[in-house]
Order: structure tokens, then C-alpha cells, then sequence
């Protein structure tokens, strides 16, 4: 090969060297090879470190962003767990509760008719039914459509829906309204009621007619047609204003009533039966209202049994206790005895004078401390004694 060939073969390589140089983005050719390999070699290893570090880096966020999207996907199925499980415990206590209306018969009897829709808006009842509260509005006295009425399960079997309006008619306590559509008290509740349930409210209802109360115990478990035959039992003994199963919170029938008959003369009268009646040839455990409740103060006072923390269902609670958390309580750190005893140095429990609306309706008052803030209410104690379900219920 001539001197002159080796020469173009020379610069041949080194233009060959420099465009790959440019391709790579190196700066300016190396004057030989020996001297690219010895620049290179560092760039390229930190390079290559760099996209290590940058190759670790996105592993993390890439695993942070899975744990993160596995923890909300198991937060998310745990409150599906949770909610399934509050869906069958609600679902547990509704099957708990064995009464089927729709064993009644059909029929047209005014007198049942007015008898079943006046008791829903009675002082027995009005006060406690959040329901029909809320629809009467309270001492607001709205009148309720017939038509929703006559939903009601223990309504249906009154048949055809033109009974409903003839029995009404000739009721003492209710008058229809909005051309014979709907139905309202004739007198209103008192203005202290409002349109939302209010327990202290309740328990002054409950205390009006704890001394024609009475406790009966022993009917033993629930079938579908035991609240119709509890009413028809104590049907001879009447009348009654209102008769309340008792549950416990899990809905089960606790095999005892509370039976509001209506007068005092009428629950005296049954307390002084000789012999007592039966239930399907059973003994019974009968006494007053008041006593069975004041039984259960001395239990708790005596430690026998714990004060329940309470639910605030505001319906059927321990209607003869002492109130719970006095004043409030939520903030009152003291032995609840400590403050039975204050408020009745304070005059708790005394009767005071019946106080009348400008519409001369008495005034429902709850009772309260000196600083005016509502007692609360003591559930039915923790040996199983829970909120009553009353007889006439919608259900």
C-alpha cells in the first residue's frame, strides 16, 4: 500500500471516529482511540449509576403506590364487611320479631277501626312514634292522610277504605280534614312537644301513667299470633290505653308486658284479682309499674345490677330510675348516687302545679336541674331489662 492510500485510509478513520463521537454526544473527537477509551470509561460508569439510582428510585414509588393502592382496596372491603355485618344484625333483629298482622281477619268494624287510629294518636302513643310525630309536627297538629294511615300493617285488614272514613266520623278524639282525607287530634299536643322525639318529653307521658301501669311476666316465647293473644287476655280486664311487648335489643320477645290500663281504678282492680289469672295454665309474675321499677332502683343501689349506658331509643326505658348523667352527664364525673342525692336535696320529685298554654292545654315539662338542662334517662338495667315494644305498633 502506497504512502499516499494510508494516508486517505488514515482520515477515513478518523472522520469514522469523530461522527460516531457526535452520535454519542461526547464534545469534541478524541485525537486517537487510546484516548477515548480513557475519557469514556468514567462518563459511561457514572451513567450507568445514575440509572441505577433512577431505576431504584421508581422501584419504591412503584411499590409505595401498590402498598397504598392494597391498603385502600382493604380499608374498602372492610367497611363492606363492616356494613354487611350491621345489615345482618339488622337484619337479625327484625326476624327476631315473630308477629304477623296479616293472621287478622278482614273487617269493617267502626268500632275497631276508630279504636286502632285513635290509639296511634293518643297520649299513649303520639309522643313515643317517631314516625307519626314527625307527621303530626308535634303540638303543630298536622293531619295525616288517611291513605298513609291505611298503609300501616295493622291497618290493612280494614276493608274498604271507605270503613275507615265513616268510623272516623263519629270519633270523640280525632276529626277528619281536607274533604274526609285526612285526620288530626281534635286537641292538640301540648306546646312543649315538638315534631322530633325528645325522650325527657316521652318520660313525662311514661310518668302520667306509671300509677295505671302494671308489670306481667311469664308468656314465654313469641309466635306469630302472641301479641294478638296477649291483647285478647287482658281484653276482659279493660280497657286499656295501651299494651307494650317488651324487647330485648336484639328484638326478642322477653316474655313479659307492660300493660297501661285506663284508669287507676281499672289497674287496682286487676292487681287485686284472687286468684290470679293464668297464662295457657301458667302462673304469672304480676305487679305495679311503679314497684317493678322501683325494685330495680334498689338492685342498682344495692350493686345487684349496673346502670345501663342507655341507647337513647327514648321508648319503653326504666321509667322509675334515677336519671342517668343528671344534668347532662356527659360531663359530670361524679358517682351517679352522689348526684341522686343532690337532686333530691334540690326538691326533685316534688308534684308541682299544672302550668297551662295560651290554648289551655297543660304544659308538658321535663325535669330538669336548676341550671335547666334535661335529665337524661336510665335504660332498662343490665340484667337483661330493656325497651318495650308497644302492642299497636304499624308493624
Amino acid at each position: 500500500m502506497s504512502d499516499e492510500q494510508k494516508t486517505v485510509n488514515a482520515e477515513a478513520t478518523q472522520d469514522v471516529q469523530n461522527v460516531l463521537a457526535e452520535l454519542k454526544g461526547d464534545g469534541e473527537a478524541p485525537a486517537n482511540g487510546t484516548e477515548k477509551k480513557e475519557e469514556q470509561a468514567p462518563t459511561e460508569d457514572a451513567e450507568e449509576a445514575r440509572i441505577v439510582a433512577a431505576a431504584a428510585k421508581l422501584g419504591e414509588e412503584s411499590a409505595e403506590a401498590t402498598e397504598k393502592k392494597e391498603n385502600k382496596t382493604q380499608e374498602r372491603d372492610s367497611r363492606k364487611n363492616n356494613n354487611r355485618g350491621r345489615n345482618d344484625r339488622f337484619n337479625n333483629r327484625r326476624n327476631n320479631a315473630k308477629f304477623d298482622p296479616s293472621s287478622q281477619q278482614i273487617t269493617d268494624d267502626p268500632v275497631e277501626i276508630r279504636k286502632q287510629v285513635e290509639f296511634y294518636f293518643s297520649d299513649s302513643n303520639l309522643p313515643m312514634d317517631k314516625f307519626l310525630l314527625g307527621k303530626v309536627g308535634g303540638s303543630s297538629n298536622h293531619a295525616v292522610p288517611l291513605e298513609l294511615l291505611h298503609s300501616f300493617k295493622r291497618m290493612r285488614r280494614f276493608q274498604p277504605f271507605s270503613a275507615i272514613v265513616e268510623a272516623l266520623k263519629t270519633s270523640e278524639t280525632l276529626e277528619l280534614t281536607d274533604k274526609d282525607t285526612a285526620v288530626r287530634r281534635k286537641t292538640p299536643l301540648p306546646e312543649s312537644v315538638k315534631d322530633s322525639h325528645d325522650p325527657s318529653v316521652v318520660k313525662v307521658f311514661e310518668d302520667k301513667a306509671m300509677d295505671r301501669s302494671i308489670y306481667v311476666k311469664g308468656f314465654g316465647e313469641e309466635g306469630p299470633t302472641t301479641q294478638l293473644e296477649i291483647e285478647s287476655f287482658f281484653a276482659p280486664y279493660g280497657p286499656t290505653n295501651a299494651i307494650r311487648l317488651r324487647r330485648a335489643h336484639d328484638k326478642t320477645f322477653k316474655g313479659s308486658v307492660f300493660v297501661e290500663f285506663e284508669n287507676e281504678d281499672k289497674q287496682r282492680a286487676f292487681l287485686a284479682l284472687d286468684p290470679k289469672p293464668q297464662w295457657k295454665g301458667q302462673d304469672l309474675l304480676i305487679k305495679s309499674k311503679k314497684e317493678y321499677c322501683e325494685e330495680k332502683v334498689r338492685d342498682i343501689e344495692a350493686g345487684r345490677i349496673k346502670p345501663s349506658n342507655g341507647r337513647g331509643r327514648g321508648r319503653g326505658g326504666f321509667r322509675g330510675g334515677r336519671g342517668r348523667g343528671r344534668g347532662g352527664g356527659g360531663d359530670d364525673k361524679r358517682d351517679w348516687r352522689e348526684r341522686r342525692s343532690e337532686d333530691q336535696k334540690k326538691g326533685f320529685g316534688e308534684r308541682k302545679e299544672v302550668q297551662k298554654d295560651s290554648r289551655g292545654v297543660p304544659v308538658i315539662q321535663s325535669t330538669s336541674t336548676e341550671s335547666g338542662q334535661k335529665r337524661g334517662r336510665e335504660e332498662e338495667s343490665a340484667n337483661g331489662d330493656h325497651p318495650a315494644k308497644k302492642v299497636d305498633a304499624k308493624e
